[in-house]
């Protein structure tokens, strides 16, 4: 019953993530606006790069109005500090006019640059560029203020949490069910055991999550780190060694240390190798879109 459980909510976990036109959660900005021009504007985002060596590709498909097209130039043409005019992967341009605009917010996702600017052209063709930002969070709320210029993430911690949370949830189920198997294999499955099973992977999963949250908080893209990841799952495996070395019983109700030990780094490492796959395709994905 227990597997099952587990194995349930893995699968309702997993396929419940948010996705975007293909397989796997993409990056996104949410980018509230205020103080807001008086007159008509169109506002993007800029990101590092050179402006796009082919413009005439998808020019026309931007739509202005027909005597803004000056102010159409004046996206396409902007270079300036290693900023251009950003496109989606699929070269796609988000020119936004200021009438299209719902509730003074914006948002873009698919790849979206972690670094990037905002820039306004109002109809006036007064152009405002604004200072550059780095995010942190892989679902990233950011504020523009246009009155002071000013660009800046906010929300940052409670995105991170909330992603690290819906990563972690599935991946804690799943170490549950190859452990909670591994703890069978031992002989050490009766209910006085599975209480202190559940009680060590809880506090070793939440002491993951701190660290997670803390270094995702300092440094994004610090999960790519291979060293990082094996010293995390070593100390996993001392802090449940500890907890398990005179806990857990046999059938015949008395403590074996060795076996005890025995269990705790075999669990551990079966789990550390299933989490291989896993974490070689977070690494290559990080290197490619971040």
């Amino acid at each position: 019953m227990l597997s099952v459980i587990a194995v349930a909510f893995i699968c309702i976990s997993f396929f419940s993530q948010t996705v975007r036109a293909d397989s796997g959660p993409k990056r996104s900005i949410k980018i509230s606006l205020k103080n807001l021009p008086t007159e008509p504007y169109y506002i993007a985002i800029l990101d590092p790069g050179p402006r796009p060596s082919d413009p005439d590709n998808y020019y026309n498909y931007v739509k202005v109005a027909e005597e803004d097209e000056e102010i159409k130039d004046i996206f396409f043409n902007y270079e300036e500090d290693g900023f251009a005019l950003y496109c989606e992967p699929s070269g796609r341009c988000s020119i936004v006019p200021s009438e299209s605009i719902i509730s003074d917010s914006i948002d873009y996702g698919y790849y979206v640059p972690s670094t990037f600017k905002v820039i306004v052209v109002t109809k006036s063709c007064d152009v405002t560029v604004s200072n550059e930002i780095t995010t942190k969070a892989f679902y990233s709320d950011c504020e523009y203020d246009y009155s002071t210029n000013t660009l800046k993430e906010v929300n940052v911690g409670w995105n991170i949490g909330a992603k690290l949370a819906t990563e972690s949830i599935p991946f804690f189920y799943l170490t549950l069910f190859i452990e909670g198997i591994v703890l069978l294999c031992f002989g050490f499955f009766k209910e006085k055991n599975v209480r202190r099973f559940l009680l060590a992977n809880t506090i070793t999963q939440l002491l993951l999550f701190v660290f997670n949250f803390t270094c995702s908080y300092i440094e994004p893209l610090w999960k790519h780190n291979v060293l990082a990841w094996l010293g995390v799952e070593v100390l996993i495996t001392v802090i449940e060694l500890f907890i398990y070395r005179k806990s857990l019983t046999k059938k015949d109700g008395n403590v074996s240390i060795k076996r005890n030990i025995a269990y705790a780094i075999t669990a551990n490492v079966i789990s550390a190798f299933i989490d291989i796959p896993f974490v070689i395709i977070g690494i290559m994905l990080g290197n490619i879109f971040y």
